[in-house]
């Protein structure tokens, strides 16, 4: 910056003519003023705002309102998502298997989730959230699909007790819960057989063969165990798949009897056989 004059101008305020005459002006704009000189800058006031107005000493700026954006809606899509579900699977509890009624209520959700991202199109937004949870949804809707029917929403606990070979059922049918089909007490007489035939969509199934009976068993369990005369209670093997064709013969010393053809079939859970005892 050029030097603060003192009492005098200094040179570089002279005017700018090659050949020295006196033109008039100030000078340089730009540098440092002498006290006698106008002070240019405080009487013109240059604002880039256009509603500012060089009138106007007020330091408060007026700044724009911004428009507010979308309302967020993912929320209240989430609590109506749930009531439908809780709403589409208590309707068909008590009347239809678990599978039916499970597929009820996602489906009455998933209906939710469609309708929300649509309506956010035009009235909100939802977000990546609530479509994360529609496919989440869509996956759990397709997996009840593949419940077995025949899973029961009560959880029941039943006890089959037939007396004589005339009083055995072709099929003991459960839904869901423990059945326990009891043959301690049928004899079956030797050269003749029975069949029979205990299905559990889920939890456990305990068949009491007789003493002397020769037993034929096929059994299939679609995810649990098979437990069986001779293995050891605590010796739990759950796995997917499982089927088991055996015969089990009467024990050394018992009185000879007839065979028993016994097909177990449970869905998930425990097929679990035990021999009476004298």
């Amino acid at each position: 910056a050029p030097p603060v004059p003192a009492a005098f101008s200094s040179w570089w305020r002279d005017p700018i003519v090659k050949d020295g005459t006196h033109i008039g002006g100030t000078g340089y704009l730009w540098g440092p003023r002498d006290p006698r000189d106008p002070d240019i800058a405080s009487r013109i006031n240059v604002r880039l705002d256009p509603h500012f107005s060089a009138r106007d000493d007020s330091p408060t700026r007026h700044r724009a309102v911004k428009p507010r954006g979308p309302r967020w809606i993912g929320g209240w899509i989430f609590l109506l998502a749930l009531l439908a579900a809780g709403l589409g699977t208590g309707l068909t509890w008590q009347e239809q298997p678990l599978g039916t009624s499970l597929q009820t209520g996602l489906a009455c959700a998933l209906a939710v989730f469609g309708i929300g991202l649509a309506v956010s199109a035009f009235l909100g937004r939802t977000g990546a959230g609530s479509i994360l949870l529609a496919v989440i949804t869509a996956g759990l809707l397709a997996a009840s699909s593949a419940v077995p029917k025949d899973i029961g929403t009560e959880w029941m606990r039943t006890t089959w007790e037939p007396a004589s070979v005339a009083q055995i059922r072709p099929v003991y049918d459960l839904g869901s819960g423990t059945g326990t089909l009891d043959l301690s007490e049928v004899r079956i007489p030797e050269g003749e057989t029975v069949s029979t035939r205990a299905e559990v969509g889920m939890g456990r199934v305990h068949v009491i063969v007789p003493e002397g009976v020769t037993v034929k068993l096929s059994i299939d369990v679609g995810v649990g165990d098979i437990q069986l005369p001779g293995d050891k209670q605590k010796d739990v093997d759950v796995a997917p798949g499982k089927h088991k064709e055996v015969t089990l013969r009467p024990a050394a010393g018992a009185r000879k009897a007839g065979t028993l053809d016994l097909d177990i079939h449970v869905g998930a859970g425990q097929a679990e056989v035990s021999r009476a005892t004298s």
